[in-house]
């Protein structure tokens, strides 16, 4: 059976166990405990994965000098998706004007951001092994490890040759550990999904954000099958686009179905390689890049939703240069949010709340009924975007070969 049909299967019975398993027949803080335990499971191999595939993805693309290449390529259409999405996200919600939220009393959850500093002595620890076990939430450190490692395996191939070995074996056991994990997604994502809709359905006031999730329903919609097709029939060829499309799909359904940016990073490595068609090497260097940095999806939502928050607590509109600010600042706040895989947008819009200010700052509290919404469509759009993204620059760097739809896993 297909990865991105059990996935399916496993979404499905998670909201029909949400809907219709009854309040009184489960606790919601067991099944809260279950859900963060699922997500675990999806991500329990993914460190050491990340480490031993960037280690030999960099050796073998040093090799071939295509290292500048890849991630240049990478890069750019990182910067020009997320600028892309959101400007996209805050021009449409101007456009459809959803209605305004009425404004409650919720206790405040300030979230405090790491600064600097302590952001570069995390990424940069005393220990170079301490990398490995800061935080389970922090990938760039291990990365950025795994990349050293990687440029300094070719001084000198004769001294190297054994750690090469090693590092390969540790690979492949780990991605084959890594795949058995995929092939049991649609059974780790049910709690996840059950706790979502567990979530949303006991929400009394969910109905005033309807204006605005169809708004963002509709971006969404216009994106995957409109915009991404024509950039993609662009830059392969005129190839049918909907290929790369429908490959990306399993990560996508894995990204929605939990609302954590790392959960589908691992199955994004196996499937990069599997259906999009990049090289083993691009894929695995250039995803977790992507799963740090690449935000477009979560740029798009921080957007709408700061609008949204803005008409809530006034009444008067946004001049050029204050669409602008929120485009800029829903641009650049995404970069910055990595520590947070499963409440990126929470965390990026209490940001440009608090650096709005005038009274707003803790008006991203009233969003938080529809916030499970929110992250799960996010995660998702990122996970899309990062796929193409992938694919795109490993093909246009020379690191990718078509595989037909047939062969897909």
């Amino acid at each position: 059976m297909k990865i991105w049909l059990k996935l399916l299967i496993g979404i499905v019975a998670g909201i029909l166990l949400g809907i219709f398993v009854p309040d009184s027949k489960i606790d919601i803080l067991f099944l809260e405990k279950f859900s963060s335990l699922a997500v675990n499971l999806g991500r329990y191999i993914l460190f050491p994965l990340i480490l031993f595939s960037v280690i030999m993805g960099i050796y073998h693309l040093n090799q071939n000098k295509k290292v500048l290449k890849l991630f240049i390529r990478t890069i750019i259409y990182m910067l020009i998706a997320t600028a892309s999405l959101a400007a996209i996200g805050t021009a449409s919600v101007l456009v459809l004007s959803p209605e305004r939220i009425p404004i409650f009393i919720e206790e405040s959850s300030r979230i405090s951001l790491p600064g600097l500093f302590e952001t570069l002595m995390t990424i940069f620890p005393k220990n170079f092994f301490r990398a490995l076990f800061i935080d389970g939430n922090q990938l760039l450190p291990v990365f950025i490890m795994a990349v050293l490692i990687g440029f300094n395996l070719n001084f000198d191939k004769v001294v190297t040759r054994t750690a090469v070995q090693v590092f390969d074996s540790l690979k492949s056991v780990f991605y084959h550990i890594n795949s058995f994990i995929i092939e049991l997604l649609g059974l780790i994502i049910i709690p996840s999904v059950w706790y979502i809709t567990a979530q949303i359905s006991r929400t009394a006031e969910i109905a005033p954000f309807t204006q605005m999730l169809l708004a963002i329903l509709i971006d969404i919609i216009f994106i995957i099958f409109v915009l991404y097709p024509v950039i993609i029939y662009l830059l392969t060829g005129r190839k049918n686009p909907y290929r790369y499309i429908y490959a990306a799909l399993a990560p996508s359904l894995a990204a929605l179905s939990t609302g954590d940016s790392l959960f589908c990073l691992g199955l994004q490595i196996k499937n990069s390689r599997e259906n999009m068609g990049s090289t083993p090497d691009a894929g695995s260097v250039n995803l977790p890049f992507l799963a740090v940095f690449g935000k477009a999806g979560t740029a798009m939502i921080t957007g709408i939703s700061f609008i949204v928050i803005l008409k809530s607590y006034s009444s008067l509109g946004l001049n050029l240069s204050g669409v602008i600010w929120v485009i800029a600042f829903s641009f650049l706040s995404s970069f910055i949010i990595s520590p947070f895989p499963g409440s990126g947008v929470f965390v990026a819009v209490s940001m440009l709340c608090t650096i709005y200010g005038r009274g707003l700052e803790e008006g991203y509290l009233i969003l938080k009924p529809v916030i499970p919404v929110l992250l799960s469509v996010s995660v998702m759009l990122d996970a899309m975007t990062n796929s193409l993204i992938s694919m795109l620059s490993s093909k246009k760097t020379g690191l990718h070969d078509d595989i037909p739809i047939s062969n897909f896993s």
